[in-house]
């Protein structure tokens, strides 16, 4: 009986964190940042990464008060870089996708004036969840032509 109990504790202990890790994966925001593009965009940029053993999205984002986001991708064809809009942006698991200048980033419109000194924006996941990305300014890399 006594046996039955710790195996049974042990399969548990074992068990917790692996259904943790495939129900609601763990994720993680770094290096983030904010860049203002005069006259009226800006761009955020962040590394999300999943530490879990599903696939995570990130179905939607939230912009600050006075201005709108949406999720890009630079996609290019030949010498012509082409930003599309999309719905979701999908990271394996233990993978990370970058968001930045050349490929996936968060586009902001509007009073981009008010991000100037930093943004908090916030992302939300596919299971539900709401991860929040604090993005200093940052350092003038940011390319974009018209």
């Amino acid at each position: 009986m006594r046996r039955a109990v710790k195996l049974a504790v042990l399969l548990a202990l074992f068990l917790i964190p692996v259904a943790v890790l495939v129900v609601q994966p763990p994720v993680a925001v770094s290096n983030s940042y904010v860049e203002v593009v005069p006259p009226d965009t800006a761009v955020v940029g962040f590394t999300f990464t999943n530490l879990g053993l599903r696939q995570v999205c990130i179905t939607s984002v939230s912009a600050p008060q006075g201005t709108h986001a949406e999720m890009h991708v630079t996609e290019f064809n030949g010498t012509l870089a082409v930003m599309k809009t999309v719905d979701k942006v999908c990271v394996g698991p233990l993978s990370a996708v970058r968001f930045g200048s050349l490929t996936y980033h968060i586009m902001l419109t509007g009073d981009v004036n008010a991000v100037r000194n930093g943004a908090v924006i916030q992302l939300r996941l596919d299971d539900g969840r709401v991860v929040e990305v604090r993005a200093p300014p940052g350092t003038g890399a940011h390319i974009h032509t018209p």
